[in-house]
């Protein structure tokens, strides 16, 4: 029997110590910012040119509402996220009398609103605040250029910053 003992001694597999192995596991996540505006193009991020068109004269009033990718603004903010769009003076230095600049520095008066009552310029303090709703939202410019005297012929631009803040 002591024998037979042994026997099953030597025939049961002896206790193996436990291995332990280790991995690693990558984990990666991109968090994207509350808002987006603008589109992305070559350059940055553009809304695109409001274009006054080609006129013989400016003895009228010129009106111009920006659309998609032709000077609206798009803004694109998660759900009620709170969002601010300012616009800044360009050339002139000041928001109350914007100007585009043409042929040996003459300029054109112009100016852009927040609503088709033309009403409320556009500025640098106040701007236009809305509330994100998950989607593109499309923020269209009122722009005006009044009756006046007779400019030297050629092509008149400014150029604006746009600022969005939440």
């Amino acid at each position: 029997m002591p024998r037979l003992i042994a026997l099953l001694f030597l025939l049961t597999p002896a206790a193996l110590p436990a291995v332990d192995k280790t991995a690693t596991i990558g984990l990666n996540v991109e968090v994207l910012p509350a808002c987006q505006a603008g589109s992305i193009s070559g350059s940055g991020v553009s809304f695109g040119t409001l274009d006054f068109g080609t006129h013989l004269r400016i003895d009228n009033l010129l009106t111009r509402v920006g659309q998609p990718g032709a000077g609206a603004l798009r803004v694109n903010c998660q759900q009620n996220i709170p969002y601010r769009v300012l616009i800044n003076a360009g050339h002139s230095g000041t928001t109350n009398n914007r100007q585009m600049v043409g042929p040996t520095s003459a300029v054109l008066t112009y100016n852009l609103y927040t609503g088709a009552d033309y009403a409320t310029i556009w500025d640098n303090s106040t701007g236009v605040s809305a509330i994100g709703n998950g989607q593109d939202q499309w923020l269209p410019i009122y722009a005006r250029v009044p009756a006046q005297s007779a400019p030297p012929p050629g092509s008149y631009s400014d150029t604006l910053t746009v600022t969005v803040s939440w």
